[in-house]
């Protein structure tokens, strides 16, 4: 990590077909941008959080769950996050093209970790679906509900939001 003062940040994500890691790494590039450190950890390989001020959770959601991964994450360090500042983004083809509707599904599996993190700010964006990568199980549930198919993130609003929690962890240091 490189050496930088100010607030140090986790990105804590999960990520199935690397949506949810590209749209991490955007954050984390303009969270640098302001001056703070952040680390950018697979949900299944982060250690003590102790050390960082602020966490920031990705998840894709599917089937109208975060990851288990993401859920487990959430359980797991719940003492820890109570003391932090915390933000969750989560993203999904279920809202492309994006609308209230299929938004507030995506917040929906935000606000399902509600027994365990209280985000101060979340986020829901679109995602991506590349047929040629899924897996057998995934392509079968995609022949079943016809998804979109195609690259529908927002970078503008990725990096409208990464400014917006930025301002907000600086604030909150």
């Amino acid at each position: 990590m490189e050496t930088m003062t100010g607030p140090r940040t986790l990105i804590a994500y999960a990520t199935k077909y690397g949506t949810t890691l590209a749209i991490a790494e955007e954050i984390k590039d303009v969270l640098k941008e302001f001056g703070i450190a952040c680390d950018l950890i697979n949900v299944m390989e982060t250690g003590s959080i102790d050390a960082y001020d602020a966490v920031v959770i990705g998840s894709p959601v599917y089937m109208g769950k975060m990851l288990i991964e993401a859920r487990d994450f959430c359980q797991k360090y719940m003492p820890f996050l109570a003391g932090k500042w915390v933000a969750i983004f989560v993203d999904g083809i279920s809202c492309c093209p994006p609308g209230e509707s299929s938004e507030r599904a995506l917040y929906a599996a935000i606000d399902e970790m509600s027994d365990y993190v209280r985000p101060a700010e979340k986020m829901a964006f679109a995602g991506a679906l590349n047929p040629s990568v899924l897996s057998e199980a995934d392509a079968q549930i995609a022949d079943m509900v016809h998804p979109p198919v195609g690259d529908f993130r927002d970078h503008e609003a990725i990096r409208n939001w990464a400014r917006e929690i930025a301002s907000a962890i600086i604030d909150n240091a």
